[in-house]
């Protein structure tokens, strides 16, 4: 009996020891990853050390400790995930490389492996606290009583916006005092609000990206698909309006920014309307209003002339169409043909203003459709679904044939999906040409040739050697040196991938703030805000009615002034949104609710198509910067539901 007794006292100790152990370990494999800690004093050091020791023991032992197994094991997946993203870039920022040879493979993966702990533990600790954050609000508890108090005190402050927590009944009359299209429009004024400062500051837009190479097509007559048709002729009826109507190019470019600015800000207006609608308390639709109406990301990018901004906004508005397709309270319904249309609308627009998305879509389909017939509980929602969007798909293809046509553009280069393959010949001749052989060499001298080669390589970004190699003398033989030379030298092509998109999975990652250069000067940075030069009398000119504030801005996306910032620069990195959306879908599987899990799947897609991307740029994600935040407060929203049915 003492024998028996004393078991869980030893196994609980034997748990303290391991976390204490691993504990050590981590911070210790931290402190060697990060470059930070060898220029920095040795008191900083050990207080980062001994704080994170201790962070790092806390969660280990709390997922040691934790009774379910499910739970566990859910959790050490994300965590591994985790893990070796972040062990991947350290290792790629530190040594510029990810495995030097095969004899580091143990090390790499113990790393992970260790690291794993710490992440699944915060992973578990972040689906458990939702998981009885849920219930507590319909248990009757204490915590339901100090939400409720919580409540009152703050309803007369909240009143436009709704209640925070409140019993269904009381819901229904405050959401029904104002209609969802008051809502829309009151959340659309206070977002032109918020960027109207912006839009003076940034006179008459920030006429950047790729407006020149746009431009340049409308003046010329002269159209190419490398850029979405659509967009390229809606960004030329301003400029041609601007010269032709008013005289002047700079009012065409202003009434572009705000007839952009409109529609990005009723785009997140209804959005949060949407949130409203769906239960969503007014604190979280609060906080994402301020996000979508201050993050700079959100107020310059609505002036911006790039293909990303319009994109996104049709992106946002697919996602909240899948979810109202598909959320547990609509599973047992059906929609209307209204609702299918509307949702064609943002397929077909979504599809002509980005190229790449037409693959991620085709990609969703089949996983969408193998969903909804296996969660759903009768009809044939799937059915509906695939008719629509196949032809979405084809009413897409028709009207970019058409523009094709009427415009007589010519078709793109197929350079763009070459970005990491001729990234991979490059950096392996880069650092590999000692041990080339001859043969090899000469085969790369075809389409790789060496007198600019190794000036033009950058590992972070892949047009300065896509847009100068040679691929069309000889396709095949492109292919087939590719593949030889992967064969010969595995590492350096994975190194090539993983420094071309670093970004995207990297939290830490700063490189894709300084792609084309930093600083106000130069107006390249986190974002570009640089004036693209046009033909003589074509010029567009800045105009500042708000100089202060266009320095200040300047600080924070051209000299990268938020990087100083610790958990700030978080906030800005493109990876952030990534493993946003990836702890969206953790919680998602972790509650068994996976229907949710149909909006994001072309998301998911569309981000295995960046990876392939030239480059990593913030521009790139902005889909995730205004998708993801919604996703999760409704995710929450859900969860609350669900709940309170089971209760």
């Amino acid at each position: 009996m003492d024998k028996g007794n004393n078991n869980p006292v030893q196994k609980d100790l034997r748990k303290v020891v391991i976390s204490f152990l691993l504990s050590v370990i981590d911070i210790y494999l931290v402190v060697s990853l990060e470059t930070w800690t060898k220029q920095a004093g040795s008191g900083a050091v050990t207080v980062f050390a001994a704080a994170g020791m201790a962070v790092f023991f806390l969660l280990a032992v709390r997922y040691l400790g934790q009774p379910e197994r499910r739970l566990k094991v859910h959790s050490m997946l994300w965590g591994l995930a985790m893990a070796a993203a972040y062990v991947l870039g350290c290792r790629m920022r530190r040594d510029g490389t990810a495995l030097g040879s095969l004899w580091e493979l143990p090390a790499l993966t113990a790393q992970t492996v260790c690291l794993a702990v710490p992440g699944a533990g915060a992973v578990a600790l972040f689906l458990r606290y939702r998981k009885l954050l849920c219930l507590s609000e319909f248990a009757g508890g204490k915590s339901h009583k100090r939400a409720k108090l919580v409540f009152l005190s703050g309803r007369k402050i909240c009143g436009w916006f709704g209640d925070v927590r409140m019993k269904a009944s009381e819901r229904k009359d405050v959401t029904e005092k104002y209609s969802w299209q008051q809502a829309w429009l009151f959340y659309t004024g206070v977002i032109l609000l918020l960027w109207a400062p912006v839009f003076l500051a940034y006179y008459p837009s920030v006429f950047a990206y790729d407006a020149e190479g746009q431009l340049y097509q409308v003046i010329a007559h002269d159209y190419s698909t490398h850029h979405p048709l659509l967009h390229t002729l809606f960004l030329g009826a301003f400029f041609r309006i601007g010269g032709e109507v008013f005289g002047s190019y700079q009012t065409g470019m202003a009434l572009h920014s705000v007839v952009q600015m409109v529609l990005m800000a009723g785009t997140f207006g209804y959005a949060l309307a949407y949130l409203k609608r769906r239960g969503v308390g007014a604190c979280r639709r609060i906080v994402l209003l301020l996000f979508y109406g201050l993050f700079p990301t959100n107020s310059i990018l609505a002036l911006s002339t790039t293909k990303d901004v319009l994109f996104s906004a049709f992106v946002l508005l697919y996602t909240l169409g899948m979810y109202e397709m598909v959320s547990p309270s609509k599973k047992d319904t059906v929609c209307g043909r209204k609702e299918y249309a509307v949702y064609m609308l943002w397929v077909v627009l979504m599809l002509l203003f980005r190229n790449n998305a037409v693959y991620a879509f085709a990609g969703t389909l089949p996983v969408v459709c193998y969903g909804l017939h296996r969660t759903e509980k009768g009809g044939g929602t799937w059915k509906r679904y695939v008719l629509y969007s196949l032809a979405a798909l084809a009413l897409s293809g028709v009207w970019n044939a058409a523009l094709k046509a009427a415009t007589d553009a010519r078709s793109g280069s197929p350079r763009e999906m070459l970005s990491v393959p001729l990234q991979q010949m490059a950096r392996t001749r880069v650092k590999a040409e000692e041990t080339l052989t001859l043969d090899v060499r000469e085969e790369l001298e075809q389409y790789l040739p060496s007198e600019w080669v190794f000036a033009a390589y950058n590992p972070y970004l892949a047009d300065p050697v896509k847009n100068r190699a040679v691929i069309h003398d000889n396709p095949a033989g492109l292919v087939k040196t590719w593949v030889k030379l992967g064969v010969e030298h595995p590492g350096i092509y994975i190194d090539a991938f993983l420094d071309n998109s670093i970004g995207y999975w990297f939290l830490e990652d700063q490189t894709h703030a300084r792609i084309y250069g930093i600083g106000t000067e130069s107006g390249f940075g986190y974002l570009s805000t640089d004036n693209r030069t046009m033909p003589p009398g074509c010029e567009v000119v800045e105009r500042s009615y708000m100089p202060r504030l266009r320095v200040f801005m300047e600080r924070i996306v051209s000299d990268n002034c938020y990087q100083k910032i610790p958990l700030v620069r978080l906030v800005f990195a493109p990876a952030f949104y990534w493993w946003m959306l990836c702890i969206y879908m953790a919680v998602v599987i972790y509650t068994r609710r996976y229907r949710l899990l149909l909006p994001v799947v072309f998301l998911v897609i569309y981000y295995m198509t960046l990876l392939l991307s030239p480059t990593v740029l913030i521009r790139y994600m902005y889909p995730y910067v205004v998708t993801v935040p919604a996703l999760w407060l409704l995710e929450r929203c859900e969860g609350r539901v669900k709940v309170h049915n089971n209760h």
